[in-house]
């Protein structure tokens, strides 16, 4: 595959939920090398590019153009998914954001809320913001996989609408499904995760007004940690 289509591993993990056929929106696709990827190496029917910045933007839009995909994925300056219901979209992929700005990309896209739209997220950061988010939303999570990308472990996951709001506790919204299935990458990534709550705990410790929230994140990694064994 030619260098300006190389993605990284969190990437093409990401485009393996991608379903042959698909209807694709790549929501913050910057320079369309993913809109590429999936028509070439996933077997997609079409799809949106879709950035909120310009410059970017015209940068996939001259890829899709080189690669001839020009009639095929359609590049969309829009914010998230605005305006992208009635385009018969089947699969949305969002990598690369925050816990927090994806949820509420989900959230402002009523035309989500439709079991057969399958929803790939790929959070840089706060995934348990963003499952408490989904799961109030009445999204649940399907599957979860982790995978390396340089020295850093992210989490995909595969997301459906099922019209079922609830609260998760704190323990489901820090490792959602990665209990399931277990494997080496998830257990790292638990790991990873207990320590991050051990450390926040334990600058929490000799401060006596956050004593119930030391004692809450402490047990809290701790239970993350046996999860991981």
């Amino acid at each position: 595959m030619p260098r300006e289509l190389d993605l990284d591993e969190r990437l093409k993990l990401a485009a393996s939920f991608v379903r042959p056929n698909a209807v694709f929106a790549d929501v913050g696709c910057d320079h369309g090398r993913l809109s590429v990827y999936l028509m070439q190496q996933c077997n997609a029917a079409r799809g949106y590019a879709c950035d909120i910045r310009p410059q970017p933007l015209d940068k996939a839009r001259q890829l899709l153009a080189r690669k001839g995909l020009s009639d095929k994925v359609e590049a969309v300056l829009t914010d998230g998914l605005v305006g992208m219901e009635g385009n018969g979209i089947t699969d949305v992929i969002i990598a690369g954001i925050g816990g927090e700005v994806l949820a509420h990309i989900v959230e402002e896209a009523p035309f989500l809320k439709d079991p057969s739209v399958r929803i790939i997220l790929q959070p840089q950061s706060k995934e348990h913001i963003l499952r408490r988010a989904l799961y109030r939303l009445g999204y649940r999570i399907e599957q979860e996989e982790c995978v390396h990308a340089g020295r850093f472990l992210y989490t995909v996951m595969v997301v459906s609408y099922c019209g079922q709001e609830q609260d998760v506790d704190d323990f489901f919204a820090y490792f959602g499904l990665l209990t399931e299935n277990s494997n080496e990458l998830k257990q790292e990534k638990l790991r990873r995760t207990a320590a991050t709550l051990a450390e926040i705990a334990a600058n929490m410790k000799n401060s006596p007004d956050k004593q119930g929230e030391y004692l809450q994140l402490d047990e809290l990694s701790r239970r993350i940690l046996a999860a991981a064994q």
